[in-house]
């Protein structure tokens, strides 16, 4: 029987997301990915993107290599932790059985959380497309 995706809860979406997420960058071989460019925008302009080499990143972060990840991109280490805790709630939500109804990530944590994530790629945005223009 196939399912569509709208009966499908949201917290197994994001435990199946994150969780391949996580699982792939720990399988791939780190350092063996470094000339990995997967992102669209580069393809078609030729020119890094803010978030440029956040699957080298998470490759890096998976191998407990935080310094190439945060070379890689300044805002991998907060996707990433991100990420873990998004697993680990769909995990506690699919073991209480409420994938339909997960809890919510404390407004504080959340509100810092997006504010260094825009500080972060507001400055890879920067050192990408204005010092270029400027140099």
């Amino acid at each position: 029987m196939i399912r569509k995706l709208r009966d499908i809860p949201e917290g197994g979406i994001q435990l199946a997301v994150s969780g391949f997420a996580l699982g792939t960058s720990m399988i791939l071989p780190h350092g063996g990915v470094d000339g990995l460019r997967l992102c669209p925008f580069y393809h078609l302009t030729g020119i890094d993107c803010p978030f440029c080499g956040m699957t080298r990143g998470f490759v890096a972060m998976s191998h407990l290599d935080p310094i190439s990840a945060i070379e890689f991109n300044v805002g991998t280490p907060l996707v990433y932790f991100a990420f873990i805790a998004i697993f680990i709630r769909s995990l506690w939500s699919l073991k209480e059985k409420r994938l339909n109804n997960q809890p919510e990530f404390p407004k504080s944590i959340f509100t810092t959380w997006v504010m260094l994530s825009i500080a972060a790629f507001g400055w890879m945005m920067y050192i990408r497309w204005i010092v270029p223009i400027m140099s």
